[in-house]
């Protein structure tokens, strides 16, 4: 087809005579003679080679191609119009693109309401979500190929030039599979009982900074995965032991499928990293909505029994 027919004006005609009923309402509302549409509509008809209206009643009906070009122009007419508002944004200094990096020893899917939300009010800037594990969360940071990081405060490389807060605590439990040998001795396990067994180990991501090794590190035998997500899995399995964190294992605290060794829990602060400076108004919007909810933290007051000894 060398002349593509469709325009946004025969997409706002269209739209026109179905919302007001008739051409002569949809010309007054568009400020244009009647003529003016039947010849829009007759011209399209023609180039295509197909009916937009069947004239055979009393009243002019959409064919099927006719509202094809009705409900998708609609979205078109959506977009154009949310792409002037967003350029306007970005003229006024809005980011046209933002991108998160998140530790995988949160849930990245909890976020998912908070950029949904964010989308909803700026639908045209981009949100790229990354996720890391220990000191390779925070490299997209210092490499400015992220403007924000969810990671650990112990993970922190306590480089210049970033400003931090709080997003609520996290506690680590040292947990195992109920059918695991360890679960039945789960208040008066030692240290030596649990290095029988293999430790999961989430793998640090980075590839510039010092690799990191947290939790259970003093034994030999290690399964490495790469994200929380599989060490979870792998634990309830029974593949190995190791520290989880709570938030992510109430259910199956609840249930029973995991059970918590008498370890001492550990515990540290999650925390959102940004560059200093004044944010973009893209990234102040984050900041400013942005709670321990978003990543999946739950209250953490209420301590989790440990399993009886029968």
């Amino acid at each position: 087809m060398p002349h593509n027919p469709i325009t946004l004006d025969l997409l706002k005609v269209l739209d026109a005579i179905d919302q007001r009923g008739s051409f002569a309402a949809a010309a007054q509302a568009l400020h244009k003679v009647p003529s003016a549409l039947t010849y829009t509509i007759q011209k399209v008809e023609q180039d295509l080679g197909l009916k937009l209206f069947d004239r055979s009643g009393h009243r002019a009906k959409l064919t099927a191609a006719g509202n094809l070009l009705l409900v998708e122009g609609r979205l078109i007419l959506r977009d154009i119009e949310n792409l002037a508002y967003s350029a306007q944004q970005i003229a006024n200094g809005w980011e046209p693109v933002i991108t998160l990096s998140i530790d995988t020893l949160y849930s990245s899917s909890a976020l998912f309401s908070l950029i949904q939300r964010f989308n909803q009010v700026h639908p045209f800037i981009k949100v790229n979500l990354l996720t890391g594990a220990l000191s390779g969360t925070w490299e997209p940071l210092l490499n400015r190929k992220a403007d924000l990081v969810i990671a650990n405060d112990h993970s922190d490389p306590k480089q210049e030039g970033f400003d931090s807060r709080t997003l609520g605590a996290v506690t680590m439990m040292f947990v195992v599979n109920r059918d695991h040998p360890l679960a039945g001795d789960a208040c008066s396990v030692t240290e030596a009982m649990i290095d029988e067994y293999p430790v999961i180990v989430v793998r640090d991501s980075s590839l510039l900074l010092a690799p990191m090794t947290v939790g259970w590190t003093r034994q030999t035998k290690v399964i490495t995965v790469s994200s929380m997500a599989e060490k979870i899995a792998a634990q309830k399995t029974g593949l190995g032991v190791g520290f989880l964190p709570k938030h992510r294992i109430e259910a199956e605290l609840l249930s029973g499928e995991l059970i918590a060794l008498k370890i001492n829990d550990h515990a540290f602060d999650a925390k959102v990293a940004w560059r200093k400076g004044t944010p973009g108004p893209a990234l102040q919007w984050l900041l400013n909505e942005l709670t321990g909810a978003d990543i999946g933290l739950v209250d953490d007051a209420a301590p989790t029994p440990l399993a009886s000894i029968e």
